[in-house]
């Protein structure tokens, strides 16, 4: 059963404000964000793609995380 036309508005509301936050971050948080969340790769995945070690993958994603959940609960 297809969902409301308020459900599917909200829904796409929420989309667009995701997308606003992780616009917001810096071009290496966005880039490992990608990696991690939407490509699917581990923390030494993307370590050996970024000449690195996996700690500061995680802190940068970790960082990334908390950027954007601030972003949204202020409002987008």
């Amino acid at each position: 059963e297809p969902a409301p036309v308020e459900d599917a508005v909200y829904e796409s509301m929420q989309t667009q404000a995701l997308r606003e936050g992780v616009n917001q971050l810096p071009e290496v948080q966005k880039r490992r964000l990608q990696m991690y969340f939407f490509d699917g790769l581990t923390y030494e995945e993307i370590a050996a793609r970024e000449g690195c070690t996996v700690m500061p993958i995680k802190r940068s994603i970790d960082r990334a995380v908390e950027k954007i959940k601030k972003y949204l609960e202020n409002g987008g």
